[in-house]
């Protein structure tokens, strides 16, 4: 399971299509770690934001809020695990 989630880390920190610099890798990495973190909890802002598209953003935002430091915390351990 962690050479799993070791693989998903990797794949998240690799290169994009678009030029971006460190602040908005950082964080576009902590919204994605903070989403999957919000699934693997079953959270039920998670849920909400599946099932209803338009407020996608409104509901990020509230999971940003609520697991924002972990995906930070994620997204720090994968930037230096890359380099």
């Amino acid at each position: 399971m962690a050479e799993q989630e070791t693989k998903v880390i990797e794949e998240a920190y690799g290169r994009s299509m678009i030029a971006r610099n460190r602040g908005e890798k950082m964080a576009a990495l902590s919204g994605a770690f903070a989403v999957g973190i919000a699934r693997k909890n079953k959270d039920p802002l998670y849920d909400r934001m599946i099932r209803f598209k338009k407020a996608y953003k409104v509901v990020k935002k509230q999971i940003l809020m609520k697991y924002g430091m972990k995906g930070k915390m994620a997204a720090r351990v994968a930037a230096t695990a890359h380099k």
